[in-house]
C-alpha cells in the first residue's frame, strides 16, 4: 500500500511538473562554446608596466532554462563549467651574473582557471530571431594552477606546475551579447563578461565566448 501511495505521488508531481513546464512556457537546453580570456588591468608598480596578460582560448558546456516573460523578455539562468586560460609576460627582465654577465630576458607563465559559472540573463528579442544579453553572472574557482611557459633560466623539462597557493575563488560580473535562432530549437550566441570585482587584490576577468545552445 505504502509503495503504490508513493508511485501515485510521484505520478502526480511528474505530471504537475510536466503540466508547470507547458503552461510556463519553460524551455530546457544545453550550451557548448569557446572562450577566449584574459586578466585585466596588466601588472604595474608605481604607474610603470612590468608585465601583461594575453588571451587564450578555453571552453564551456552546460545546460539552460528559459522562461518567457513576455511576447520580448525571455529569463534564461545557465549554469555551465568553463575552462579559461591567460598567459602572463614579463618582458625585459634584466639579470646579472658574474658568469653571463647582464642579460635581458623574457618569462611567460600560463594560467588555467576551472570555473562554475552561473549567469542569470535577461533576453530581449528585437525580432522573431535576434536578441540581446544582459546580465549578471557569478562564478566559483574550483581549481587554479599556474606553469611556466618561458623560464630561460630553467633547466629543460623542469617545468613546475603551482597549484597549492591561496586565490580568491568567487567571481562577480556582467554579461552583456547577442545571438539568433538559426533554427527553431538550435541558437548561435555571443556574448562578452567583464568582471565587477577585483580578485587577489588586483585583477579582474575578461572573457568572450562564442557557442551554441540547443533546446530539449
Amino acid at each position: 500500500m505504502k509503495k503504490i501511495s508513493i508511485l501515485s505521488l510521484a505520478l502526480i508531481f511528474s505530471i504537475s511538473i510536466h503540466s508547470y513546464a507547458q503552461n510556463s512556457a519553460l524551455e530546457f537546453g544545453i550550451i557548448a562554446g569557446g572562450n577566449y580570456s584574459k586578466f585585466t588591468p596588466n601588472f604595474e608598480v608605481n604607474g610603470r608596466e612590468y608585465g601583461d596578460y594575453q588571451r587564450k582560448s578555453g571552453f564551456y558546456l552546460g545546460g539552460f532554462l528559459n522562461k518567457r516573460i513576455s511576447e520580448k523578455f525571455y529569463f534564461h539562468p545557465e549554469l555551465h563549467f568553463a575552462l579559461r586560460r591567460t598567459d602572463f609576460l614579463i618582458k625585459g627582465v634584466e639579470i646579472t651574473g658574474h658568469e653571463v654577465g647582464s642579460i635581458v630576458l623574457d618569462f611567460e607563465t600560463n594560467i588555467t582557471e576551472s570555473v562554475i559559472a552561473v549567469p542569470l540573463i535577461m533576453r530581449y528579442y528585437f525580432t522573431g530571431s535576434y536578441y540581446v544579453d544582459a546580465g549578471p553572472q557569478a562564478g566559483f574557482i574550483i581549481d587554479r594552477d599556474e606553469k611556466l611557459e618561458n623560464d630561460p633560466i630553467e633547466q629543460p623539462g623542469n617545468q613546475e606546475v603551482i597549484t597549492d597557493y591561496d586565490y580568491d575563488n568567487f567571481d562577480l560580473g556582467l554579461n552583456l551579447g547577442t545571438g539568433y535562432n538559426l533554427t527553431e530549437d538550435l541558437i548561435i550566441n555571443g556574448r562578452y563578461f567583464f568582471g565587477i570585482v577585483e580578485r587577489d587584490n588586483s585583477i579582474k576577468s575578461s572573457v568572450f565566448s562564442l557557442g551554441l545552445e540547443y533546446k530539449l
